[in-house]
């Protein structure tokens, strides 16, 4: 029996993967295999190109965590893994631009602190909008409560023309 548990732990499963952009592939690896692994092989240029750090896979509304294998999430022949994209993190282009001030001597202006986020909105770099819902822009004003305005939206009679 204990030879059964171990075949069944080496079978391969095949399973298709469906990334962001609509691009579809179906791989086959053993239910042995690490999610790291499969995450390395969706990097090559054979399949989504995608730096492993990168990469999210969603199975069943789980996110897949590198250090488990594929057998923990139970994944099934024929079954659809979802690969969103993730957007480069704020802490890697940190470390450029601060290797970058490092090598150049005659450089002045100081540079933050690695790990610190450079703003509210870490994590989206990418996006020039992002920062203006942050906090820091939402300021301290009151807003008015829902009292204000009348059952068909408009504002009672707190503000009357004059």
């Amino acid at each position: 029996m204990a030879d059964d548990t171990a075949t069944a732990e080496d079978s391969p499963v095949t399973f298709n993967i469906k990334s962001s952009n609509d691009a579809k592939y179906t791989i086959t690896l053993p239910v042995s295999a690490q999610v790291s692994e499969l995450k390395e092989k969706l990097a090559t240029s054979e399949y989504a190109d995608t730096p492993a750090e990168r990469q999210r896979l969603i199975y069943s509304g789980r996110v897949l965590k590198d250090n488990e294998t594929l057998a923990t999430y139970k994944i099934k022949d024929g079954h659809t893994i979802h690969l969103v994209k993730s957007a480069a993190s704020n802490q890697r282009q940190a470390g450029t631009s601060q290797t970058a001030s490092a090598s150049t001597p005659s450089s002045t202006s100081a540079t933050p602190a690695a790990g610190v986020p450079t703003n509210l909105a870490a994590g989206t770099g990418n996006n020039p909008l992002a920062g203006l819902t942050g906090a820091r822009y939402a300021g301290f004003a009151q807003l008015p409560g829902a009292g204000m305005f009348g059952p068909d939206g408009g504002v009672s009679g707190h503000w009357r023309k004059i």
